[in-house]
C-alpha cells in the first residue's frame, strides 16, 4: 500500500527514486519543495534523515531532532489540532534543510504522515 506522501503525483514527480527501505528520496533543494506540498496536502513531515549516496550504497549522515521537542508541545493531536500540527512540523523539516543544505551526492528521506496514518499509528500503538 503506498504512503500518503507516494499519492501526491506533484511529490513522487520530484524524487530521486527510492532508498533501500522504498522510501522516496530528494535532493536539494527540491526537498525544501516537497515539505510544501506535504504542508499543502496536510501531510506532515515528522522527521527528515539525510544519506550520502556512495556507489550506489547509501550512508546515514545526519538526521533532525525536532520530534523531541514537539511530541511534548503536542502529546495528543486530535484531528481539529492536525492543521496547526502539520504546519508545525513542516516548518521545522523546512528549517532544518535550510539551515544545512547539501549537496548532490546526499539525499532527504522525510518521514511523514497524513491524519489517517497517524491514527493507523495510534490504534497499533494501544494493541501493542
Amino acid at each position: 500500500m503506498k504512503s500518503a506522501i507516494e499519492t501526491v503525483e506533484a511529490i513522487a514527480a520530484r524524487a530521486n527514486g527510492r532508498d533501500p527501505g522504498g522510501d522516496l528520496v530528494f535532493t536539494f533543494p527540491e526537498v525544501i519543495e516537497v515539505i510544501e506540498l506535504c504542508a499543502a496536502n496536510q501531510i506532515a513531515v515528522l522527521g527528515v534523515e539525510v544519506f550520502l549516496l556512495k556507489n550506489s550504497l547509501f550512508y546515514a549522515s545526519g538526521c533532525s531532532t525536532y520530534d523531541i521537542e514537539l511530541s511534548k508541545r503536542w502529546p495528543n493531536v486530535r484531528k481539529s489540532d492536525w492543521e496547526k500540527y502539520v504546519a508545525d512540523n513542516n516548518r521545522h523539516a523546512e528549517e532544518f534543510v535550510r539551515l544545512d543544505p547539501r549537496g548532490d551526492d546526499q539525499v532527504y528521506v522525510l518521514t511523514s504522515a497524513s491524519w489517517e496514518e497517524h491514527e493507523e499509528i495510534r490504534a497499533l500503538r494501544k494493541r501493542i
